[in-house]
């Protein structure tokens, strides 16, 4: 009997400690995250001469996301795309504007950066715009499922919208006559990304003066998530940190682009 019961015990020991060490396993083990960007929008987020995803928000997206504590998978993909994942909870879509519509589908982080969303037009045609309103009639060429705020949607419905995928495409159909008027994401460094790698001369273009948005981009997870507080709880913190160390404002040096950082971390 004495000898059933030091089995007995010794059996016991043996499955607690596997519990336990099983437990300590599955603790250590990061939790992964989806972060969901375009690959079409240089410089902030676009594919490489390899296929690999690059940018100012894909170094932002992988920098917030492993000091928030999580092992980050960058999936780049078309924009309206990547929004269709976003929404049935397959992960962080990086780069979101803010809409009231939106909203009700997407849990927001803080803002991250301010993005002047640029009218560019070619200059022979002496245009004079800073909102869609003022290209009435007009074809206006933008990034397809790209909404820059209220009023912009809102104006939508006064031009002939051209849609298409990536700003390249979008600067060559203005050259051409296909459309009268881009808008442009990403500001000045955007404009002349596209404009080098469509061998078109800025000095053929006029970048209208007044932004058509200050756009600020967020983080966002769909609320259908459980872990949808928790996540940009978790990343908020992490940008908190990043603005307050500097390295936010160093990672926007590096890509040479002059977007403010976002307020309000």
């Amino acid at each position: 009997m004495k000898n059933s019961f030091s089995i007995l015990k010794f059996w016991l020991f043996a499955v607690t400690a596997i519990v336990l060490m099983w437990c300590g396993c599955v603790s250590a083990v990061e939790t992964s995250l989806n972060m969901i960007v375009g690959n079409a929008s240089a410089p902030k987020m676009f594919l490489n001469a390899d296929g690999n995803p690059e940018g100012y928000f894909v170094t932002l997206a992988k920098e917030v996301g492993r000091r928030a504590g999580y092992k980050v998978e960058v999936i780049s993909v078309p924009w309206a795309r990547g929004l269709q994942m976003a929404e049935r909870g397959e992960g962080v879509i990086c780069s979101l504007s803010m809409l009231p519509e939106r909203e009700k589908i997407f849990k927001y982080s803080a803002p991250v950066v301010v993005d002047p969303v640029l009218i560019v037009t070619m200059k022979n045609r002496n245009l004079t715009a800073s909102s869609l309103a003022d290209l009435k009639g007009l074809v206006v060429g933008i990034n397809r499922g790209s909404r820059y705020g209220p009023k912009f949607t809102k104006e939508l419905s006064l031009v002939q919208v051209d849609e298409d995928n990536n700003g390249l495409s979008r600067i060559r159909k203005l050259v051409l006559g296909r459309i009268d008027a881009a808008i442009m994401p990403g500001g000045l460094a955007a404009v002349k990304l596209n404009a080098q790698a469509a061998k078109v001369d800025l000095n053929e273009l006029t970048i209208q003066k007044t932004p058509i948005a200050l756009d600020k981009n967020y983080f966002a997870i769909a609320k259908s998530r459980s872990d949808a507080n928790q996540v940009i709880d978790r990343l908020n913190s992490a940008m908190a940190a990043m603005v307050a160390d500097g390295s936010m404002n160093q990672i926007l040096t590096l890509w040479g682009v002059q977007n403010e950082v976002a307020e309000n971390h």
